[in-house]
């Protein structure tokens, strides 16, 4: 057995990351990646004959190997880069753009628009490619589009906002990991359907979710109950509703609604065991795990080929064939570790996703964790409390190995996550089998009412189950502040206190000590930056006014709410956990003159009054509209930035801002260039 430290891939998987990464964050211009690739294969191919003669510059070779894989991750992402791309769509943008684009994946829609991706094909009369996000108003008297739809349309191609407020979530960044950076709005004057026939797997696949849902709508199944079953069945989390959603992120129990590894792995199981009888025959074994690959690959299909059922099925397909070549535990590591190579090299974007890193994370962490935590307490005797045991082993062991990485990106631990997994999770392959089921006879329109209620029963009491669980919410831990560097610590912690636990030698516990050493000392850190480091904000808020001056780990707030009870204040919270702010003060008023360390600010409020103050402001901020002669109070103070919130008039705003342009005048509005923060 190769030791997995010894593993080739993992190596070469190493050397690929750093690869992957060092393209994403720095342009690299494709001629030097043709030159500098041309330049590590010549030597590669003369060091690989020179070390027939001479074994002991084998080394060399190894490193240029591992140089070579280097530069493959660095070209991989680097060749999708836009600018690498002659043929994107980016390079013929104009002011009027004549677009033609088809849809590619459809997405939940938000309260005022319907969402696609979509690639396109033509812009200006030039062949192009690329994605794009399409937004539809609910208004509009457009249909649903469906994937596959071509169109022709003159809509403007604008930038993906970035979040207005510190800390907000980035959507603009999570859709350039999806190598989408533009985005169209469209209404019916200037949309033209075009009769483009496509025939692709993922277009095949759409016809055949939406057959079956035609199917499904016949019966009675109630609105949360069919989102369930397109969740798990279809892999379609869509018509989900956003309370349903909250409450399986709440009870952390998400996963469930992802079809992912755990459904996949499901499926893997239970194909298994049904196919079981054919390890009796000549090579049985080896035709179980062709019929399994391929069972596995017709449901991703159907599930429409989403990133994630194709990375689960992948890293299945590998795990399938390792447990046929060699049933043990290190077969599936192997396997997970050379499809998470493979993946890589085929789509090195996988690596920013976060589905991706918490789906090898979790099967990382049961591989390696289970087996010890299992055999920690004698084997119990009884069928039931032994399986509680596993199921409980089983989720402690994907939790610490997602753990890190759930608390660096959503800042929440649902504390009754054991309880709603080891309640669901055994049930699930009954849920995914039933579905299957139901989807089957309704196909072919044999479904009987009475599996459709006893079906319908299920999932209703499954949702309700969820919802109750997180509604405890005093085991809900949110507002979590972890940095990237807690992040790597953690797993720093975790390799290393593993390496301890199998093998107890006093080396290794003095180097897991190290780690915690090391992982408080980033703490450290960060409480001693936070604490010297104070920060003035001005917050963007559509309508309203609100200021923030951060002091050592306290946040205080000045706001024009009537109610503070009432206001949707989630950016403060966000910006409490970006800065690892642990107490908050609000004050409902907003003074007209603020004094921040060396900074005069001057706050001019709707009564328009600035004549009275005995000091010439730096800054200078205008709330609530109010009728000035900004012409005038330039001319009395001179000021370096003035600074428009999101409490006044967008005609104002414009007003402001060519009086501004024409002093020369630094001028900050917050509904477009963000909060201001100093």
């Amino acid at each position: 057995m190769i030791k997995i430290t010894q593993y080739i891939p993992l190596h070469l998987s190493f050397f690929l990351v750093l690869g992957v990464l060092l393209g994403y964050y720095f342009f690299i211009p494709i001629e030097y990646l043709f030159f500098f690739g041309l330049a590590i294969l010549t030597l590669l191919v003369f060091f690989f004959q020179l070390t027939k003669k001479y074994l002991q510059l084998r080394w060399i070779f190894q490193l240029l190997t591992y140089v070579l894989i280097f530069f493959i991750g660095l070209t991989s992402i680097s060749l999708r880069d836009k600018q690498n791309q002659k043929t994107h769509y980016s390079h013929s943008v104009s002011k009027e753009n004549s677009l033609i684009f088809q849809i590619d994946k459809k997405l939940k829609s938000t309260l005022y628009h319907d969402k696609y991706y979509a690639n396109v094909l033509q812009i200006n009369n030039t062949k192009s490619k690329g994605k794009i996000l399409v937004n539809v108003s609910k208004d509009s008297v457009l249909k649903k589009f469906k994937i596959g739809e071509t169109y022709l349309t003159t809509s403007i191609l604008s930038e993906i906002n970035k979040p207005l407020n510190p800390h907000g979530f980035d959507y603009s960044n999570y859709l350039k990991k999806q190598k989408i950076q533009h985005q169209i709005s469209l209404n019916s004057s200037d949309l033209l359907a075009l009769p483009f026939k496509n025939n692709s797997l993922r277009v095949i696949a759409a016809k055949w979710r939406n057959k079956i849902q035609t199917a499904l709508d016949r019966y009675a199944f109630k609105d949360n109950e069919m989102a369930i079953i397109n969740a798990i069945v279809l892999g379609q989390r869509q018509s989900i509703s956003k309370d349903l959603l909250n409450s399986y992120a709440g009870a952390g129990a998400i996963h469930i609604l992802a079809v992912s590894g755990l459904h996949v792995g499901i499926l893997f199981l239970i194909l298994g065991f049904v196919l079981k009888p054919l390890e009796k025959i000549k090579n049985g074994r080896h035709l179980k795990t062709l019929l399994i690959v391929l069972f596995l690959w017709g449901f991703a299909l159907l599930t429409g080929l989403s990133g994630s059922v194709v990375r689960a099925v992948t890293m299945f397909t590998f795990i399938a064939i390792g447990l046929a070549i060699r049933s043990q535990r290190s077969a599936v590591l192997h396997a997970l570790i050379t499809s998470f190579f493979i993946l890589v090299l085929i789509h090195p974007y996988y690596l920013f996703d976060v589905g991706f890193q918490m789906s090898y994370t979790a099967v990382l962490g049961i591989v390696l964790l289970y087996p010890k935590l299992n055999a920690s307490i004698p084997r119990i005797k009884w069928a039931f409390p032994r399986k509680i045991w596993e199921l409980f082993c089983v989720s402690v062991t994907a939790t610490i190995g997602t753990l890190p990485i759930s608390l660096y990106y959503f800042h929440q631990f649902p504390g009754l996550f054991f309880v709603s997994n080891i309640v669901i999770v055994p049930f699930l392959g009954i849920i995914m089998g039933m579905g299957i089921l139901v989807v089957i006879l309704a196909l072919i329109e044999i479904l009987p009412a009475i599996l459709v209620q006893i079906y319908g029963f299920i999932l209703s009491m499954m949702n309700t189950f969820i919802e109750w669980v997180a509604h405890q919410e005093q085991f809900l831990f949110k507002n979590i502040s972890f940095s990237i560097f807690v992040l790597l610590a953690s797993y720093l912690i975790i390799a290393m206190g593993y390496r301890w636990w199998i093998d107890k030698k006093t080396s290794k516990l003095l180097v897991f000590l190290t780690t915690i050493l090391i992982f408080e000392s980033i703490l450290f850190i960060e409480k001693y930056e936070r604490e010297t480091s104070d920060e003035f904000v001005i917050f963007h808020k559509s309508k309203e006014s609100i200021l923030g001056i951060k002091k050592a780990n306290t946040l205080q707030i000045f706001h024009s709410f009537d109610s503070i009870q009432n206001a949707n204040l989630s950016f403060v919270d966000t910006y409490k956990v970006g800065r690892k702010l642990t107490k908050n003060k609000f004050i409902n008023h907003i003074p007209n003159v603020i004094n921040y360390k060396n900074l005069k600010i001057l706050v001019v409020d709707s009564l328009g009054i600035y004549n009275d103050i005995s000091f010439t402001p730096n800054i200078v901020l205008l709330r609530q509209s109010p009728r000035i002669n900004l012409e005038r109070l330039l001319q009395k103070h001179k000021l370096s930035t003035l600074i428009i919130d999101g409490s006044n008039y967008k005609s104002y705003v414009v007003r402001w801002q060519k009086t501004c342009l024409k002093n020369n005048i630094n001028f900050h509005y917050t509904g477009v260039d963000g909060a201001y923060t100093h």
